[in-house]
């Protein structure tokens, strides 16, 4: 009969108060921030401390619950927070004659340059957005996709939204890859919680949010910097690694489109079936992310091209003093730059000159795909709304006037005041023609 002293066999040892305070702390915040799962919280406890190797998938639920019970998670409610708006049919249904779309999500919800003075306020709009798209890729995305992103806020949230949406419950689509298909920026998103709150919104990163959504989703990420030094030096950045993954000559021969054939046919690079993308407006007072990471290293081999471009903007915008010729005058499209209709119409020769040689020679150093790329992708989802951007979104749409050989817009997800905006641009050159 054993001693009564005796420990019992395999008793796990008692955490300290103040350790078990700090393991609590640290899984509430890999839970709650990281957005981890029990698995990847225990594999990452074992690893960085091995002393915790006897912890379990419970342990971890009962400090996650001491964190919150105790006080070490506080939670902050904001009544103002973007709440997902119901869509507009009406709109739906004209914009997609209006323009050819296969389909439009049009968000109920404000677009007016008025209401978008404030970064929040323009960015809880990027949020709203977000929430639909993410509805609405939650119903297209099939089994085996490969789905492309550029960079953006609108993306970005609707990749989150995707994300938060089957946090506990994945959607049981197997075999998804999820790509960039531009560099990273390390620009943020406006701060949402407090000025130290901010958080990237490369595509890489809003790929790992998206690819976090299916159960086991293949992220590539290209780690590439939004530019090079050089147009001679693209080649050797798309070459080799995932930067093959956005190689318009590689592209080119897995659609057929090219007449060498250099790639064997089990080559682990494909072109998407499916795209997300936003649509930017470079204006000199916005939250582009050209603007937002100007002083960014990253952007550092687009100067001094790219300074240059955004005081000529500020000139042509006329720095808000009632003298402004076009609202916006260069919009981009997966990062990569091109000069809109109204500019291109109302522009004086001089200044449109200067502004393609600026353009010109910033996109011929971006590691970013082709407009001609886009052309390759079945589907291609945008996400953009705003006031300060319908003249870059009117652009995209209008590709026969762009001087692009076919559509590259298959849906569009934006708000009500951009939708009616369009319209009536629609309406307007119409009449003229």
């Amino acid at each position: 009969m054993p001693a009564t002293g005796d420990k019992r066999r395999g008793r796990r040892p008692a955490l300290d108060p103040n350790d078990r305070r700090r393991l609590a702390a640290r899984i509430a915040k890999m839970v709650l921030v990281d957005r981890l799962e029990q698995k990847e919280i225990l594999q990452q406890l074992t690893k960085s401390e091995p002393g915790l190797a006897h912890i379990d998938a419970s342990t971890v639920s009962r400090l996650y619950r001491f964190a919150l019970d105790t006080g070490i998670v506080r939670v902050h409610i904001d009544e103002n927070a973007p709440f997902k708006p119901p869509r507009i049919d009406s709109l739906e249904r004209e914009l997609v004659a209006a323009y050819e779309l296969q389909s439009a999500i049009v968000a109920d919800t404000t677009g007016h340059e008025e209401a978008l003075e404030s970064s929040l306020a323009d960015d809880r709009l990027h949020q709203a957005l977000g929430q639909l798209c993410a509805d609405y890729l939650d119903t297209i995305v099939r089994q085996n996709e490969i789905v492309a992103l550029s960079s953006g806020r609108a993306v970005f949230y609707a990749c989150e939204s995707l994300f938060n949406k089957h946090i506990f419950d994945k959607r049981n689509v197997r075999g998804v890859k999820v790509v960039s298909m531009n560099g990273n920026i390390a620009a943020e998103v406006w701060s949402m919680e407090s000025p130290d709150a901010r958080r990237a919104m490369d595509a890489d990163i809003s790929g790992a949010w998206l690819a976090k959504a299916f159960p086991d989703a293949e992220l590539i990420r290209l780690s590439l910097p939004v530019a090079v030094k050089s147009h001679d030096m693209i080649n050797d950045w798309l070459s080799n690694g995932p930067g093959r993954w956005i190689n318009p000559d590689v592209w080119a021969e897995k659609t057929g489109t090219s007449p060498v054939a250099a790639i064997s046919a089990d080559d682990e690079v494909y072109v998407p079936t499916l795209a997300l993308v936003g649509i930017g407006g470079v204006r000199a007072q916005s939250g582009h992310r050209f603007i937002v990471g100007l002083h960014e290293p990253m952007l550092g081999n687009l100067q001094p091209e790219l300074g240059q471009l955004i005081e000529l903007i500020e000139k042509i915008s006329g720095n808000g003093s009632g003298s402004r010729v076009v609202s916006c005058a260069v919009g981009d499209l997966c990062n990569r730059l091109f000069i809109t209709l109204a500019a291109r119409k109302n522009l004086p020769a001089p200044i449109l000159s200067e502004l393609d040689a600026l353009v010109k020679a910033i996109n011929e150093r971006l590691l970013s795909i082709t407009f001609e790329q886009l052309y390759m992708v079945p589907k291609v989802v945008v996400v953009a709304g705003g006031a300060t951007k319908i003249e870059a979104i009117q652009s995209v749409l209008e590709w026969q006037a762009m001087g692009w050989k076919q559509p590259i817009v298959h849906d569009l997800c934006t708000d009500r005041e951009t939708a009616v905006r369009l319209l009536e641009a629609k309406r307007n050159s119409s009449r003229r023609s």
